[in-house]
């Protein structure tokens, strides 16, 4: 197969985009996603700090990739804190009746709240918008 010298450099530079957005990192580079925990580990440690980077203007979704049993009356904890930059403004998810529902945790450099959970099986998740560098669990 007789391939053009510039078709060859977009399928490399494709693959190595592919495989940065994957989580491959060069040799001295920092990773793209900077996560406490790998998915091989997640397992292991859902109680762990995740780290997790806001971007300001924009809500992002972050989940911390465990699966949270809940039982009737639960309230399920979250915390941050900010290492480095300003505060970081926090939506968690909750449940009520069964239902997803975001609860407004404020915008602060650090914090430690507790949401309606309830009868459910899911993943913690927080909506995250800010300046910051900071970890969550």
């Amino acid at each position: 197969m007789n391939m053009s010298r510039k078709m060859t450099t977009g399928v490399v530079s494709l693959l190595s985009v592919a495989a940065l957005g994957a989580g491959a990192t060069t040799a001295g580079a920092a990773p793209a996603h900077p996560q406490a925990k790998s998915p091989s580990s997640a397992a292991a440690s859902c109680s762990d700090w995740n780290r997790a980077v806001a971007v300001p203007w924009k809500w992002q979704t972050l989940k911390d990739g465990c699966g949270h049993f809940g039982r009737p009356g639960l309230r399920m904890g979250y915390s941050w804190a900010v290492f480095k930059g300003t505060k970081v403004c926090v939506k968690a998810k909750g449940f009520v009746n069964g239902k997803k529902k975001w609860y407004d945790l404020g915008c602060r450099k650090s914090g430690s709240f507790t949401v309606p959970w309830g009868n459910v099986l899911a993943e913690k998740e927080i909506q995250v918008k800010g300046t910051a560098t900071f970890n969550w669990r």
